[in-house]
């Protein structure tokens, strides 16, 4: 690929005055960026063909040459310091790269600046895409941590700003394996392991983003050999005979109190044992689904949807059970058929796409709280002893599969994972409890001989 290339132009558009933005164009690998110098000038003004030899790109009949050309300079050789720094580096780029180091002056030195702008660069791919912008939300609670670790040691009050804390705390250079080991025993003193796992997840991301931009020495990597392993927890599944409980006992009322629920609870029984004969769905793309989603095929009815979590294609034949849990969602109380962007189940609300998307993405995660927390309690109202979630239906479904025999391969597709691995580690918790009963045959043994004695 090509060095890129500079060129100074001027945006397309004129303000009301007739004068246009003058910018550098930054061109690589025929993808072009536009750098927005502060200055205007009109056309009659400009000279296009002008060059960084002659200082030439305004012409001297405007009365502020000397000093405009002499801006445009400064900004040229600015773009082409940036151009040289990610050569350099020897690691792809783009012109938006560039573009975006010169506008930031560089790239921050301090390491919670540098994250913040990771965070936003993140918000800024992800768009109005729901599931990535959870990831961003991940990143957020990790930088919050970071502080509240700071304020901790420096012995910061709470009034202290966030901005003072970002810049005079951790020079991306000058961090080393020492920083990184006092937080982590920081974190294991107020955090789950699996909580530890993540926060160090994301900071080791960043950190590696950095390395790449020259920021952090890999031979001298902060992290090199620190490893905060997580942990899956042990998922509860339910056996035919509880889901069956969950499906048909009637679910022991009481009065709560307090205003209505935003969402009637009548719909948590529905919603989760939809979860289960979904082919194990997760709460996320359910709370989505909209009638458009459910499609009659001839006497085949199915759910056609896209996963939020890795945008794998879902056609789930849905079985007569459920077809008639899902079949009252389909019609309003008329008995007209409902609109094909309405959502199946009611937990968002019916001018959801007219929300901002930072909006959307609060309503969906208040939706996923409140429908989890309305199947937990259902787990309790029918009298199952066992913790009763939207995740625990998924696992159900995956062992009722193991245990009719299901291929690997299938079971896979049927839960929608993208890598067999995680398909595997689902298995796993179900054969460690196996292994766990061999356990009991020495107990068996010693009742054995102690009655013929």
């Amino acid at each position: 690929m090509g060095k890129p290339t500079l060129a100074v132009r001027l945006k397309y558009e004129p303000n009301r005055d007739g004068e246009r933005v003058i910018r550098i164009r930054i061109t690589k690998d025929r993808q072009s960026a536009f750098w927005a110098l502060p200055f205007q000038v009109t056309e009659k003004d400009f000279n296009e063909n002008g060059t960084k030899l002659k200082e030439n790109w305004i012409r001297k009949s405007y009365r502020d040459c000397k000093l405009y050309n002499a801006r445009i300079y400064d900004a040229y050789q600015k773009a082409e310091a940036a151009i040289a720094f990610f050569e350099k580096r020897d690691l792809d780029y783009s012109a938006a790269d560039v573009r975006q180091y010169v506008e930031r002056g560089g790239f921050p030195d301090k390491l919670l600046p540098y994250f913040a702008d990771h965070i936003q660069k993140r918000r800024n791919e992800a768009g109005d895409d729901l599931g990535k912008l959870e990831t961003v939300g991940v990143y957020e609670s990790t930088i919050k941590v970071l502080r509240l670790y700071l304020r901790s040691v420096y012995a910061l009050a709470d009034t202290f700003p966030d901005e003072q804390i970002d810049e005079r705390y951790w020079t991306l250079g000058k961090l080393n394996k020492r920083d990184i080991l006092d937080l982590k025993a920081w974190l294991e003193t107020r955090y789950s392991r699996n909580s530890v796992a993540t926060y160090l997840g994301k900071l080791r991301h960043v950190l590696y983003e950095a390395a790449d931009a020259g920021l952090v020495s890999y031979e001298k990597f902060p992290m090199r050999g620190i490893t905060a392993a997580s942990v899956r927890k042990k998922v509860d599944r339910l056996q035919d005979e509880e889901i069956q409980k969950l499906a048909s006992v009637p679910a022991e009322k009481k009065h709560t109190g307090g205003r209505k629920a935003v969402t009637s609870t009548e719909h948590a029984r529905p919603l989760a044992m939809s979860l289960y004969l979904a082919h194990g769905a997760r709460l996320g793309d359910a709370i989505i689904w909209r009638i458009e989603n459910y499609v009659i095929e001839g006497e085949q009815h199915r759910l056609r949807y896209t996963t939020s979590k890795n945008k794998k294609s879902m056609s789930v034949l849905l079985d007569e059970e459920a077809v008639a849990l899902i079949a009252p969602y389909l019609v309003d109380k008329a008995g007209k058929p409902r609109p094909k962007k309405a959502f199946l189940f009611p937990y968002l609300p019916d001018d959801f796409d007219k929300l901002s998307t930072e909006d959307q993405f609060i309503h969906l995660r208040n939706a996923k709280q409140r429908a989890r927390q309305q199947i937990i309690r259902l787990g309790r109202q029918v009298g199952l002893e066992k913790r009763v979630t939207p995740h625990v239906m998924r696992h159900s479904f995956a062992d009722m599969l193991r245990r009719s025999g299901v291929r690997l391969e299938t079971r896979q597709e049927a839960l929608g994972h993208s890598d067999i691995k995680t398909t595997r580690d689902y298995e796993e918790q179900f054969d460690q409890e196996a292994i766990d009963e061999i356990s009991k045959l020495y107990a068996n043994r010693r009742t054995t001989v102690g009655q013929q004695s």
